[in-house]
């Protein structure tokens, strides 16, 4: 096959709205990994780690900040307890950091824009959208580079911020249960198009292997979408970003 070609088309119509939250912490002391269960120690509610950003101070300082993303929580947001320590791994070992809030629903919002589906994504806090694909068996083994199609609600000036994640379901050895996303990609500062309505594309690429999460032909795979709205140096777009399609091709 040659390269190039199309491998996958997402719509907004294709969004899988997950049931996960982004949640804020101060006083870090202890990093957690990815796949790890967080816990509230005061909540008793849990949830696992998809992703960390750390923000600002260092785990060794004690003075760690910034924000995670959880999946699979094991209640509403609203279970939990703003301000409340958070742990690793059990509801009962010595704290790790601080939540300085409840955690916030952070799936995009299936919209239209003159009767066309999109996907809003907000400025004012971190979401998310999920798609569930396969790779043709005719993909050759190559990087892929992936396309977005966005316009603003209605701003003609600022930037957004951006992550894509990419996650590989191979046969008879990865769990759906307790399967995690690679490491994202980002493309930050992309310009909104100068007139409102028009749809400005951008691209996210991969090598291949495990910047892509040894994604396979003739395999299960899903791709994650993030605006990084708390990128305060790069998304300063003000309004939201509302997802058109998203291609992935093969490069």
């Amino acid at each position: 096959m040659a390269t190039t070609n199309t491998l996958a088309i997402f719509a907004p119509q294709s969004n899988l709205a997950p049931a996960w939250a982004f949640v804020a912490f101060t006083g870090g002391s202890t990093e957690p990994s990815i796949g790890d269960t967080i816990w509230g120690d005061t909540s008793d509610e849990n949830g696992i780690l998809e992703f960390l950003s750390l923000e600002s101070g260092t785990w060794g300082g004690t003075d760690a900040a910034g924000y995670m993303l959880l999946s699979n929580l094991t209640g509403v947001v609203s279970d939990w307890t703003s301000g409340e320590d958070f742990t690793e791994g059990s509801s009962t070992p010595a704290d790790h950091g601080t939540l300085t809030a409840l955690p916030v629903d952070c799936f995009a919002t299936l919209d239209v824009r003159n009767n066309k589906a999109v996907l809003d994504f907000d400025a004012a806090a971190n979401e998310v959208a999920m798609f569930q694909g396969f790779m043709p068996n005719h993909y050759d083994g190559g990087g892929l580079t992936v396309t977005v199609g966005w316009m603003a609600t209605s701003a003609t000036t600022g930037d957004t911020s951006w992550k894509m994640f990419l996650m590989s379901i191979s046969d008879d050895a990865d769990d759906l249960d307790t399967k995690n996303f690679a490491a994202p990609n980002s493309n930050a500062a992309v310009d909104v198009a100068s007139i409102s309505g028009e749809v400005d594309y951008f691209t996210i690429t991969f090598t291949d292997g495990a910047d892509m999460d040894s994604i396979a032909a003739g395999e299960l795979f899903y791709l994650l979408l993030m605006r990084d709205a708390q990128d305060s140096t790069a998304d300063d777009m003000a309004g939201d970003a509302e997802v058109v399609f998203i291609e992935v091709k093969e490069t």
